[in-house]
């Protein structure tokens, strides 16, 4: 599956930010009766960082789409099943949308908020500020999708993404690791 992966800015050249901490925006969606709500939380690069940290003790998925990548979104759902599946060992899933370039990032806040809502994605959900030079700066990545997974002591295991057309990966790939740092030795 050469070339899955979403970046619509492929060719320019990104700069790296500083981010203080600053939490632009909360989204809550209405939920239906009996479900939890959905929201979304515009933050900068280290308030994401800090919500990760504050997981640990926890096995933690971040899946990192956006909202015009179709790729993203047809694996979207793996990420809530294994929430669902796995949460009550341990699992903590993560969603983080990234927005085209920082004047879409507006435009792409109502519709990532109602394809979460749509897929009932009620863990925690961020729309990242500065999301390309993220991933070009801190990450070393093309697009997305692009997965991160931490073990319980908060250090990153692996990092999935579709950069080598030779070594595409799919969230039942991420389950599968995921398997084997959910058990708590004793």
């Amino acid at each position: 599956m050469p070339g899955r992966y979403c970046n619509p800015l492929s060719g320019f050249l990104l700069i790296g930010f500083c981010a203080p901490l600053v939490l632009s925006a909360v989204a809550r969606s209405e939920p239906a009766r009996g479900e939890a709500a959905v929201e979304l939380k515009q933050v900068k690069y280290d308030q994401l960082g800090d919500a990760i940290k504050a997981q640990r003790g926890k096995v933690v998925v971040v899946d990192v789409w956006g909202e015009f990548c179709i790729p993203c979104k047809k694996e979207f759902p793996h990420l809530v099943e294994m929430h669902h599946k796995y949460g009550e060992q341990g699992l903590v899933c993560m969603s983080v949308c990234i927005a085209i370039d920082d004047d879409n990032l507006k435009k792409d806040y109502p519709k990532a908020l109602k394809f979460l809502t749509e897929q009932k994605a009620t863990f925690p959900n961020f729309l990242l500020e500065d999301g390309w030079k993220v991933c070009d700066v801190k990450w070393d990545v093309k697009g997305v999708p692009l997965t991160f997974v931490f073990d319980r002591e908060g250090r990153r295991a692996r990092k999935f993404s579709n950069d080598d057309p030779d070594n595409q990966y799919e969230m039942k790939d991420v389950e599968a690791l995921v398997q084997k740092l959910l058990p708590v030795k004793k």
